[in-house]
């Protein structure tokens, strides 16, 4: 169980820090169009003004992304303090909702962010 729990910290360590520099570069506006990172929709890569506008308006909800990662990485090493019966199923709990967290925000940051640059290049 341990090394399951070193393996899932290490990912969502990388998964948290990931998410709070994209969303320290987008609402600071200096995150590069890319292929890689990124709200990626049509709308976000129709100009620079719109790429920037998106990741300012989803930066927010990609920070919530990385509290939600970071609580994966963490809580489940406080679950090893219950009794071993209830060991399993607790962190099966708590990685499932830091998961879903991490998710919602990030779907959330791009419906946010999808709708910011339709604003701008939607301008008369």
């Amino acid at each position: 169980m341990i090394g399951a729990l070193v393996t899932s910290t290490v990912a969502m360590v990388a998964v948290a820090a990931l998410a709070f520099w994209t969303a320290r570069r987008g609402a600071a506006g200096t995150l590069p169009r890319n292929d890689f990172i990124g709200i990626r929709t049509g709308a976000t890569r129709a100009s620079d003004e719109a790429w920037i506008a998106a990741h300012r308006a989803g930066a927010g909800d990609l920070r919530r992304s990385g509290i939600g990662a970071g609580a994966t990485a963490v809580l489940p090493w406080l679950v090893l303090l219950l009794p071993e019966a209830l060991r399993e199923p607790s962190i099966a709990v708590v990685v499932l909702a830091g998961v879903a967290a991490l998710i919602g925000f990030s779907l959330r940051a791009g419906v946010v962010g999808q709708r910011a640059a339709r604003a701008v290049t939607e301008r008369p």
